[in-house]
């Protein structure tokens, strides 16, 4: 199959104008290049109609050198509006619905031609967003939903790594919340259970840690809303598809948990304990069986296995967590007053990777496989405080020794004081007697 006319032409275009910014704006920059009329005609209308040409200005598309022609069609060599957007101009307008997603995967889905320009994008982007919810639906006659220019903008498209872009990590919540937070927007879209769509997944997902990670400490590999969902082939993840989503970024608790015996109830995985969009810094607080915890919601009775791991798992926890606290407490004593505890300090480091590892392995839901954990740990706390009562127990004989040191000093100094009284006096009298 040939290449469509307007993606020759364009190559054309690049190739003899090298690729310049300028060739849209050449009556601005003082190019030979031929007037652009869309230009020129559109920055003397009203503020609806001359605001694309300024916000043009930055977009990517120009800064490679593409005019308004190749989206909209029409000769932008012709001043008389008639003949600018005569038919056989191919004047589309502004592209919308399908015709939009068609006009965009015109470039953007031909590999050949992307490779001049974004090598390394994608150029699945039509495929992907036709069988997500959104390009099924749109397919279905849907015009509410998400197309190209919902998440991209119009006409100052920038690059997805450009701080200001609308999919750039930090502003993806804002951009997806412009419609999914938008109660009368999403009025009459349902669950799969007929339940109306919330609208609250933004300020869920403000309060979770994930948020505070991403925004916080400026961690850009933290989940956003396209992290879970997709973006082009944007679709909410199933029940049996949560925890593949979640083991993405956390694998090893994927896998621990794909091994529990919660893993055939829990219907919805990871969302069971920790949410979706308002997933809280997980803690020992949810494990244990207090009313406040997670387990105690499903385990109430004291003679139920799953009660009794819940407390033996929270209780050894607890326990190394404390045992670490304490012996972080002796060694900090003993380097505060001069003891070398740079080993002890290394050793601690060690005790504090294997809680980490308990923490992670609650994951089985196993006590079995928790316990030798613990026990390494708490070996290693056993050892580090007992060095540190040692250190402890030497700075203390040292300063006894100082002490006695000091003592048999002074009671020289005085010695030597009144022998030398002493020995002044008898010369003093030995001058007396001298006739």
């Amino acid at each position: 199959m040939s290449r469509p006319p307007r993606l020759v032409a364009c190559a054309l275009v690049l190739i003899l104008a090298g690729a310049s910014a300028r060739a849209a704006y050449a009556q601005q920059a003082g190019s030979a290049s031929p007037r652009d009329e869309c230009i020129a005609c559109h920055t003397t209308l009203e503020p609806r109609y001359a605001a694309p040409v300024a916000a043009f200005a930055d977009d990517v598309h120009r800064q490679r050198g593409f005019a308004c022609v190749e989206c909209h069609g029409g000769d932008p060599t012709a001043a008389d509006q008639a003949l600018a957007k005569a038919p056989a101009t191919g004047f589309r307008g502004a592209p919308r619905g399908q015709v939009q997603i068609g006009v965009c995967a015109r470039c953007h889905s031909d590999a050949a031609f992307m490779r001049r320009f974004a090598p390394r994008q994608r150029v699945d982007q039509a495929a992907e967003y036709a069988a997500s919810v959104h390009g099924k639906r749109l397919a279905a006659g849907d015009t509410k939903v998400a197309i190209c220019t919902s998440c991209h903008g119009a006409h100052g498209i920038r690059v997805a790594s450009d701080a200001k872009s609308p999919v750039f990590p930090t502003n993806v919540a804002a951009t997806c919340a412009s419609c999914h937070a938008d109660a009368s927007h999403m009025a009459g879209y349902t669950r799969p259970d007929g339940s109306p769509l919330p609208t609250t997944q933004r300020t869920d997902y403000e309060k979770s840690v994930h948020f505070l990670a991403l925004t916080r400490r400026n961690d850009l590999s933290a989940p956003t809303c396209n992290d879970c969902h997709g973006n082009h082939g944007a679709a909410p993840p199933g029940v049996d598809a949560v925890s593949n989503v979640c083991g993405t970024c956390h694998a090893v608790f994927a896998a621990k948990f794909a091994t529990s015996k919660h893993a055939p109830v829990f219907e919805k995985a990871c969302v069971e304990c920790h949410g979706n969009h308002a997933v809280a810094k997980p803690s020992e607080a949810l494990l244990g069986t207090d009313a406040t915890t997670l387990c105690a919601a499903c385990h109430t009775d004291a003679e139920d296995p799953g009660f009794v791991g819940a407390a033996t798992m929270r209780a050894d926890i607890d326990g190394l967590k404390t045992g670490i606290e304490r012996a972080a407490a002796l060694i900090e004593q003993a380097r505060l007053s001069g003891m070398e505890v740079s080993q002890q300090e290394l050793a601690l480091g060690e005790a504090r990777n294997h809680l980490v590892l308990a923490r992670t392995e609650v994951h089985a839901f196993s006590v079995e496989t928790l316990k030798p954990v613990i026990a390494e740990g708490q070996a290693i706390v056993t050892r580090v405080e007992r060095a540190g009562r040692e250190a402890l127990a030497e700075l203390r004989f040292r300063r006894r020794g100082l002490a006695v040191s000091l003592g048999v000093i002074l009671l020289v100094v005085v010695a030597l004081a009144i022998k030398i009284r002493r020995i002044d006096r008898e010369v003093e009298m030995e001058m007396r007697h001298v006739p």
